[in-house]
């Protein structure tokens, strides 16, 4: 079955943010059944659970409080895609804060908020209902730094929140908190909140750009329906294929394994310009460009983790995807 998707995009300030800490890329991504290639395109759908993944392997490695407010604080407006880039060239603060309310999803994935205006402050609650303690504070600190560092791009350096109510215990580097958000913050609240001079929302951007919000809400629009719609099911046959390294199984078994019939696959796939063959090559073709590189794995043992029963096989099909044989790739790549 297909679980909730998630933009790869959520993860790319995360993962340039450790790897410019030294942290390896396969180190981020082990267990996650994703490739760093996956990262590359941002608007590659990827599960809930691929991301928690990779959320923990992040915290695991690193190790150091005060991760996601290192990372929020750290995030340009134009890193979240089109909802930030949308929000730059909105009319107010007000109308940048209703496009992100409505499409937040496109970006964040695993929280959710809201936001209410009283006479003099707009408070925003932010939800996150991940059971893992780390991972959950975790994504509420990315999003407060995010926040906070959206705010001062939009209203100038010397913006800040009035306050700051967070619904966990404080923290052993609780003023790493005030030194980023620059405001009071109070732990042990019944929710994370962010309370927020409402003059800031009148304030008018100056990189106003109609015709550019007008294309980016579309975009935006898009986005959300391909979230929003049944699942890709391109993105779940690349999941079956990867779950067992070394290991492809055919159209039959992923058919089995997504709970549905062959043929209801093969319509599938076509009404998304696809083909089962094309995705177990690529697939295949990725596997084996990573060993042929990053191993000492002789060509032969690289056809068998690739499915291939002999190397003859496996050699015509990777001349056929690369017009090259996998020695010659070997030997071009490592020069």
């Amino acid at each position: 079955m297909s679980q909730r998707k998630i933009y790869a995009l959520t993860l790319r300030k995360v993962r340039i943010f450790l790897t410019e800490h030294g942290y390896a890329i396969d180190d981020l991504l082990a267990g996650t059944e994703l490739f760093p290639a996956d990262l590359d395109d941002p608007y590659r759908l990827i599960t809930h659970d691929q991301a928690r993944r990779f959320y923990l392997n992040a915290i695991t490695l690193h190790n150091e409080p005060g991760l996601g407010l290192e990372i929020g604080w750290t995030t340009h407006m134009s890193e979240m895609g089109p909802m930030g880039l949308a929000q730059t060239v909105a009319r107010t603060v007000r109308d940048a804060v209703d496009m992100s309310s409505k499409s937040y999803q496109t970006y964040y994935g695993m929280i959710d908020y809201e936001y209410r205006e009283t006479d003099d402050t707009t408070v925003f609650t932010i939800v996150c209902r991940e059971a893992n303690t780390a991972l959950r504070v975790f994504l509420l600190e990315r999003a407060l730094g995010v926040f906070q560092a959206s705010l001062e791009e939009m209203v100038g350096a010397e913006a800040t929140f009035s306050e700051v109510r967070l619904d966990y215990e404080a923290t052993g580097y609780s003023e790493r908190y005030t030194d980023i958000l620059r405001c009071p913050v109070r732990f042990g609240h019944a929710n994370t909140e962010i309370h927020v001079t409402r003059t800031y929302m009148d304030k008018e951007l100056p990189s106003y750009d109609p015709q550019a919000l007008e294309a980016l809400r579309g975009l935006q629009h898009s986005l959300l329906n391909r979230l929003s719609s049944a699942g890709d099911v391109v993105a779940d046959v690349k999941l079956v294929l990867r779950r067992e390294p070394g290991t492809f199984p055919n159209l039959d078994r992923v058919a089995e394994q997504l709970a549905m019939s062959p043929r209801t696959l093969r319509r599938k796939l076509g009404a998304a310009n696809a083909r089962f063959q094309d995705l177990l090559d690529a697939e295949r073709q990725a596997v084996a460009e990573d060993y042929l590189l990053n191993s000492e794995l002789s060509v032969q043992q690289v056809a068998e983790h690739c499915g291939f029963s002999d190397s003859q096989n496996f050699s015509q099909a990777f001349k056929r995807w690369l017009g090259m044989s996998p020695t010659e790739f070997r030997k071009t790549r490592s020069c």
